[in-house]
């Protein structure tokens, strides 16, 4: 079964001329494929959203295509004879989404039913870092372990992305349409500065470092409290609650050791920090799950950067601080007195 028979069938069925018999082949691909159920449920939102029904057809698929950018031979025939919009003309629009999904390096494409735009979200693996330049030639750096939603395209009042996982973002100055990050808890309102916003969903805390310019921050919960970072500043949400302080240097204060940025330059910096926590780093950072079998080396600290060094290496380089010992099983690390 071809991704072209699944668009025919789903074209089909947006335009209403599916048959009882197209139908139930449809649900049975659907019922064997959970990646085309996926792209389905999305599809047929955004297709039936109020705000697409209200508006004429044309204008909705016009839109798609304008925000889906690949090339044309990705369109399928579509029938000169019919008049309006026909089931072939939908399952066009569909085919370039599938095609735009291989051609993004594999990143899905994600409809945001609330404001019925197209966005691609963009993932990342563990020890796997992307950069991308948005269409106002911002540029977000994206760290390991994240998805980074944003339009190709971007339209209205202000610029909005949603972070789950860090990254690090430099945003073109746009005073009459401020940059937005939005999290689960954090909306992130700019102008024009760079900035790292730390958000995983296994996290306890988020955190956004502000090395230029100037960012409001509201939290999701309680959007009248506003805190505005300065360069230099860190804001911190952990349990509910919000604290602002200064960013980490590794050693004096040259701007690229800091510890908060440090990623981005492809080395880690912990300073002072608890052993689960750099835990939590070196899992995203060499693709592996971190185990204690011994509850209170979890509460050891220690200070130091890693660059180059394998998982091995950087183990090492703990243990000569504190005795512990550890064992690796595949991808699974275990530590232990």
């Amino acid at each position: 079964m071809t991704d072209q028979r699944f668009t025919e069938l789903l074209g089909k069925q947006l335009a209403g001329e599916i048959s009882s018999g197209e139908s139930v082949e449809l649900k049975s691909i659907l019922d064997a494929n959970e990646a085309l159920r996926t792209e389905y449920k999305q599809l047929q939102a955004y297709f039936e959203s109020e705000t697409a029904a209200d508006e004429n057809m044309e204008t909705v698929l016009d839109r798609i295509k304008a925000q889906i950018k690949v090339p044309d031979q990705a369109n399928l025939a579509i029938s000169k004879n019919k008049p309006g919009v026909t089931w072939l003309k939908i399952a066009a629009v569909l085919a370039i989404v599938l095609v735009g999904l291989l051609i993004y390096n594999r990143d899905t494409i994600f409809i945001d039913k609330t404001n019925n735009e197209v966005l691609v979200n963009v993932q990342t693996r563990a020890s796997e870092i992307k950069t991308i330049v948005l269409a106002d030639g911002s540029t977000v750096k994206i760290n390991s372990g994240s998805s980074f939603k944003y339009p190709r395209n971007f339209k209205g009042a202000s610029r909005n992305v949603y972070l789950s996982g860090e990254a690090f973002f430099e945003v073109k100055k746009d005073a009459s349409h401020p940059f937005i990050v939005h999290t689960a808890q954090l909306a992130v309102k700019v102008l024009g500065t760079s900035f790292d916003v730390k958000a995983y969903q296994n996290d306890s805390l988020t955190e956004t470092s502000l090395i230029s310019g100037k960012v409001a921050i509201s939290m999701k919960d309680n959007a009248a409290k506003t805190f505005i970072l300065k360069p230099n500043d860190k804001f911190t949400l952990a349990n509910g609650k919000a604290s602002l302080g200064k960013l980490t240097y590794f050693s004096g204060t040259e701007n690229n050791r800091v510890m908060e940025t440090a990623w981005t330059k492809h080395e880690l910096i912990y300073k002072n920090n608890r052993f689960d926590e750099i835990a939590r780093l070196f899992e995203r950072w060499y693709d592996v799950k971190i185990t204690f079998k011994d509850p209170q080396l979890k509460a050891v600290k220690f200070t130091g950067h890693v660059d180059k060094e394998t998982l091995t290496e950087a183990l090492n380089v703990l243990k000569l601080i504190e005795n512990f010992n550890y064992s690796i099983e595949g991808k699974n690390v275990y530590i232990y007195h």
